[in-house]
């Protein structure tokens, strides 16, 4: 794994527009039409990053990209995920819409009482979806053109013999990734993984202190685990990105810079910000984040992708981009929690009964808007 800056980065993006004209092509069988729906696409998130822009990417196994919300280039998931990504743009007539990613809870078992956990209600309970159960979901939207799945829980790896075969059924047709707190993963794990074709493993550091994070995740071992399994992942030759849930406390506390260095020093990739939700653990709790913290977390995301610094992983915050683009949830995107149910997104309890009716608003992004 290898960093892409400069000349070699621009190239690659340049490269990775044109390949999408062409899969535009494919759908429209228009190269107008084609060109049309990537502009307008280009331009959404131009107008929508305000300014953001992404100075460097990441090379591994024979692809580049800097994020885990979209495939790896050049891939078949990459053709598959924007031949749905420019129909919203430019939708076909009387063409049912077609989601991009599925995120599915594969177990409720975790080691961890985190402060955050969205599945707090439910954690440790019996799971009651079996592996066929799972693939009689998903082989539905795969065959309808998703192209990227992340496993999540509880802890996924909990349900490692399992993990692994979805893993394989999927290879070659969806960018895979696991959500982790590195419990378990140990260097034969990394290898078997990356073996049976997953893309990468989204790892949670919720602290840069090693004590605040245990306090956090509610387990003495966490940042040890978190430590092993990067070293883990790096070996095997797996993509990894640090999922940091950064709470009012912490960010009272500014301590971004040191989480940043930590991280650098690491050698990690890719610095994913997510923000706490009024849900779960968390529900009925005073957590959302006000628009002065939104400030302080764009404002350090906005500095270390500056192509000026060196040496720091890229930082990404997806919250930022709310004022400017919809939610996915129920859009783009589902979520299939442990029993089975389909909803918006992980933080919105609305079931979906029919996934081909796009939702008008995720309930859970009322919240913050």
């Amino acid at each position: 794994m290898r960093r892409v800056t400069g000349i070699e980065f621009r190239v690659v993006q340049i490269l990775m527009l044109i390949n999408i004209w062409i899969v535009g092509l494919i759908v429209y069988r228009n190269p107008k039409t084609s060109y049309f729906a990537v502009k307008q696409m280009f331009k959404q998130f131009k107008n929508a990053a305000q300014g953001f822009e992404i100075s460097q990417g990441i090379y591994n196994s024979g692809r580049y990209t800097w994020d885990m919300f979209n495939p790896s280039w050049p891939s078949n998931s990459f053709n598959r995920f924007y031949k749905t990504h420019l129909r919203e743009y430019h939708p076909i007539e009387n063409s049912p819409s077609i989601l991009r990613r599925i995120l599915v809870a594969i177990t409720k078992k975790c080691p961890l009482q985190c402060e955050h956990c969205s599945e707090w209600d439910t954690l440790n309970e019996k799971d009651h979806m079996t592996f066929e159960d799972i693939c009689g979901h998903l082989d539905r939207f795969v065959a309808e053109g998703a192209a990227q799945l992340v496993y999540s829980g509880g802890e996924p790896l909990n349900r490692y013999s399992d993990l692994v075969k979805l893993i394989k059924r999927y290879n070659g047709n969806c960018d895979q990734w696991v959500y982790s707190s590195g419990y378990n993963l140990t260097q034969e794990k990394a290898y078997e993984l990356a073996s049976a074709g997953l893309n990468g493993i989204a790892i949670s550091l919720d602290h840069q202190v090693e004590e605040l994070h245990n306090l956090f995740r509610g387990n003495q071992k966490s940042f040890l685990w978190v430590k092993k399994a990067l070293e883990h992942c790096k070996e095997a030759g797996l993509l990894v990105s640090i999922n940091s849930c950064l709470t009012k406390e912490y960010i009272k506390a500014d301590g971004f810079d040191d989480l940043v260095n930590l991280l650098s020093g690491w050698g990690v990739p890719i610095l994913n910000i997510i923000e706490p939700r009024a849900v779960g653990h968390y529900a009925n709790k005073e957590v959302e984040l006000s628009i002065s913290e939104q400030q302080y977390l764009e404002t350090k995301v906005m500095h270390y992708n500056s192509a000026k610094i060196k040496g720091v992983p890229v930082v990404l915050y997806p919250a930022m981009f709310r004022k400017g683009l919809p939610c996915g949830g129920g859009r783009s995107y589902l979520f299939l929690d442990s029993d089975g149910t389909l909803l918006p997104c992980p933080f919105c309890r609305t079931p979906i009964t029919n996934h081909l009716e796009v939702s008008k608003k995720c309930e859970a992004d009322k919240m913050v808007a």
